[in-house]
């Protein structure tokens, strides 16, 4: 039988799947990575360890799919967003890749503000300015602080530039990842000559940009199909229509809308191309919601605890609404939505001595709850899209407290999708439209093998309580911005 090869790099994991021409997803493989924090505040990826990992995942499963009497048709990516990669003129990476929470080039975020003014940067890219998450702020600070490198740079890109190259030969990025690099017109889908000209970029430097659906060269005589970031993938996978949205829950929590009316697009949200041309993503994003309670699990959990399976369930249950009077700020590395500030941290606020490991987790529960209803309420007033129930992906999206509790905060009904690997589903079907697996989503859309396991629906009993707990969410962090400022 025929299959696609689906590669979904996350920010700390790389997956592989396979799908059929019944669309039927089966994840093959997983293995981790680490990131690299060379100082405080910077973060960076060895993407030469990302590309062995990968390399070596790819070719066990196509060696795995034919032993078993298949072929392979195809081989499509997805990655996460931002990173910033400078490579030789041999795809060689000439350092580890600057990563979308790195903040050490805000300096040059504020420059460029001044330089191209917000109505202009809005105009171009839909979004605002950022040290690190878009990269067009990690490439000045390269030029800057290592020219020596700068000189030696052959082509530019990220993290699926990298790898594209190392498949195929050829520099690349769709256009659903250019769309973070602030220089990129999402409405016309080109590099923007007039940025890049006021910021002394040279464009010779920048990759092709393609459509996810492109077909962009091959790896072992396979086509590779370019495939899309990996919200945008999964978006695909759900087969996601203007005026709809959806939860992805990992390391970070985000609620997505799509739309067909740039004009709505709101910068205090991550904006744009979903993988259909004249449609739009825009991205609710908070950083580390997941990412803090992985780390909570390794500060605090002993050994014993967490070999209970259902450690991160069981224990918040032992604490009530409110957890105990403890409030969590869920700004472990800066935020994204809704407050942008790289300066931001987490805070435990109200800890008493009868304050328990249960009341902390589930204070870190509800805390990126309240910071989702933030979100939440921006779609309601900029998107007008009041939402009675939306769908629910990714690893986090499977705790079932946590969902409960994300429901009765925001007073909708959840569904969780049986398929939470939506970006490998999302770039595997990517391909399949390329290859002709199937012609159009109206096509697709009825065998999409992505149905509802379950919906969470929200306890009206706690309205009342988690309203008012809420409101004293919201003040915590404008008390405590100066202070972050100091701190830093």
């Amino acid at each position: 039988m025929s299959h696609i090869i689906g590669v979904d790099i996350g920010t700390s994991s790389i997956k592989i799947g396979k799908m059929d021409k019944d669309f039927n997803l089966d994840i093959m493989n997983k293995q981790a990575y680490s990131l690299v924090y060379p100082k405080n505040g910077w973060m960076e990826i060895d993407v030469h360890e990302v590309w062995n990992k990968t390399q070596q995942m790819i070719y066990e499963a196509i060696h795995n799919i034919r032993i078993n009497g298949g072929e392979v048709d195809a081989i499509s990516l997805s990655t996460f967003c931002n990173s910033s990669v400078l490579m030789d003129m041999h795809g060689n990476a000439l350092s580890n890749g600057i990563m979308y929470l790195d903040s050490r080039s805000k300096e040059q975020a504020e420059r460029i503000y001044h330089m191209i003014g917000e109505e202009l940067l809005y105009k171009i890219t839909r979004n605002r300015v950022e040290p690190g998450m878009y990269t067009v702020t990690s490439i000045l600070w390269k030029m800057e602080n290592h020219l020596d490198l700068f000189r030696q740079t052959y082509k530019w890109g990220n993290l699926s530039t990298f790898i594209h190259h190392k498949l195929t030969g050829n520099f690349v990025m769709d256009w659903t990842q250019a769309s973070y690099t602030g220089i990129f017109d999402v409405m016309q889908y080109q590099w923007s000559t007039d940025i890049c000209e006021k910021l002394g970029i040279d464009m010779s430097i920048l990759p092709d940009v393609v459509s996810p659906f492109d077909y962009i060269g091959e790896f072992e005589k396979i086509p590779v199909i370019a495939g899309a970031a990996d919200t945008a993938s999964s978006g695909l996978a759900l087969d996601l229509r203007p005026d709809e949205m959806f939860e992805s829950v990992g390391t970070s929590n985000v609620l997505t809308v799509c739309t067909n009316q740039p004009e709505q697009l709101d910068t205090r949200f991550l904006n744009r191309c979903f993988v259909w041309p004249n449609q739009w993503l825009s991205h609710g994003a908070m950083s580390t919601p997941g990412a803090s309670i992985k780390w909570f699990r390794h500060t605090f959990l002993e050994e014993k605890e967490n070999e209970k399976t259902d450690i991160l369930e069981y224990l918040p249950e032992q604490s009530e609404i409110g957890a105990n009077g403890v409030f969590f700020l869920p700004y472990m590395q800066g935020e994204r939505s809704p407050v942008w500030d790289h300066n931001a941290r987490g805070v435990f606020a109200g800890m008493h001595l009868q304050t328990s490991k249960a009341d902390m987790l589930r204070a870190i529960l509800e805390g990126s709850a309240f910071g989702l209803r933030q979100i939440y309420e921006i779609i309601e007033s900029s998107y007008c899209l009041h939402a009675q129930r939306f769908r629910s992906i990714g690893g986090g999206a499977n705790n079932k407290v946590w969902a409960q509790i994300k429901a009765n905060v925001l007073k909708t009904e959840i569904d969780i999708q049986q398929i939470a690997e939506t970006g490998v589903y999302g770039s595997c079907l990517i391909a399949g439209k390329t290859i002709g697996y199937f012609t159009n989503m109206q096509d697709i859309a009825p065998y999409i093998q992505n149905k509802t396991m379950y919906t969470v629906k929200p306890d009206m009993n706690t309205f009342q309580t988690y309203d008012r707990y809420y409101k004293k969410f919201i003040t915590l962090y404008p008390m405590l911005k100066d202070f972050f400022q100091v701190v830093e």
